[in-house]
């Protein structure tokens, strides 16, 4: 019995021996492939003329590009800021929300799709089922009480 043990005891130590000596191969190697990172650099480009428009350079710094953003004339946007397509932007703190009153065939369609929302739930919930991780475990026995089994359901 001793023998039993010390032999699977070496073939523990082996196997951790070949492990830590792989790692550090593995580390050598990527070592030598990683190599200097300053020599990986690597420029890439593609030809391009450049134009000289001294008239848009001009029209540029004059800003004559911009506009007056909802008509504020301190207020200065580029003619093709998707800003300008907003009328107006409201304060943070200036939304008022309100309840609106729901007439009597709203609320019983509104409570008729809840119930239509829940309704797995309820039903696996009235069997004894348990929820987890997205599925339902059943506590249905069948066969005396050999199997289980676990239906799978839409996450809500």
């Amino acid at each position: 019995m001793w023998h039993e043990a010390r032999r699977s005891e070496r073939k523990v130590h082996d196997m951790m021996d070949a492990a830590r000596k792989r790692a550090q191969r593995r580390a050598i190697f990527l070592a030598k492939r990683r190599g200097d990172p300053q020599q990986s650099i690597q420029v890439v480009g593609s030809r391009c003329r450049v134009h000289r428009d001294d008239a848009l350079y001009h029209a540029t710094q004059d800003q004559q590009g911009l506009i007056p953003w909802n008509g504020k004339q301190d207020i200065l946007i580029d003619r093709f800021d998707g800003r300008a397509l907003l009328d107006f932007i409201r304060e943070p703190g200036t939304r008022h929300f309100r309840n609106q009153e729901k007439s009597e065939e709203e609320e019983e369609v509104e409570e008729f799709v809840n119930f239509e929302r829940y309704r797995d739930l309820i039903k696996h919930r009235r069997r004894g089922c348990r929820y987890r991780r997205g599925w339902f475990t059943t506590c249905e026995f069948r066969n005396g009480g050999k199997s289980n089994r676990t239906v799978p359901i839409r996450q809500v």
